[in-house]
């Protein structure tokens, strides 16, 4: 049985947010690989602009080819209109029915998972690791750990990753700016968005 990470997002674009996420998974916990899942829309996302399916996926495949501990997995990209986690991850559980799958989520996400589209049942039926994410406390989150280990017998652990300020919105405003996001996405990523002119 593999142990394999599941990252998913608008990544729109893919920065080094989920990059640092992505690497510290898979050294702390020995995982094999982290599968990159860009979502099509996320429910709570419906009605922004974003870049296309297409040219997210793009972007995260550039990432994937670079490293070999990375997959990418289209199926809610080019799937149905609205991403659901948990639909997702029982559809991904019938094609890798030997491995165990955690779920790889930033504290932001995290303390609001109950309330999602059948919160209780991934709870219960799927581990998570919980990246921290810039402006939110510790403590918070253990608490909300805690909780939720308690109520649901969840499977939930704390990935101690460095914290990595940069934000998609930071991006996009650099990039209408004329500013540079050198700083901000790996390289493969800027070639790609100034050769396809995206953001501006």
């Amino acid at each position: 049985m593999s142990e394999i990470g599941i990252l998913g997002g608008t990544f729109d674009p893919f920065h080094f947010g989920h990059l640092s996420i992505a690497e510290a998974a898979i050294k702390e916990f020995d995982l094999s690989e982290v599968i990159l899942l860009p979502t099509k829309v996320q429910p709570f996302k419906i009605g922004r602009e974003m870049a296309s399916e297409e040219d997210r996926v793009n972007m995260v495949r550039l990432i994937a080819k670079e490293n070999k501990q990375f997959r990418v997995s289209t199926i809610e990209a080019y799937g149905q209109r609205v991403s659901y986690t948990y639909k997702t991850l029982k559809l991904l559980q019938k094609e890798y029915p030997d491995d165990k799958f955690y779920f790889i989520l930033g504290t932001d996400s995290f303390l609001t998972l109950e309330e999602w589209f059948k919160g209780k049942e991934l709870l219960q039926e799927f581990a998570f690791i919980i990246g921290v994410r810039p402006g939110y406390k510790t403590s918070e989150t253990e608490d909300t750990a805690k909780r939720l280990k308690e109520r649901y017998n969840a499977e939930i652990k704390m990935l101690h990753n460095e914290i990595v300020e940069v934000s998609s919105t930071e991006i996009k405003n650099n990039i209408r700016s004329g500013k540079s996001i050198r700083d901000l996405v790996p390289l493969q990523v800027e070639r790609y968005i100034d050769e396809h002119g995206l953001y501006k």
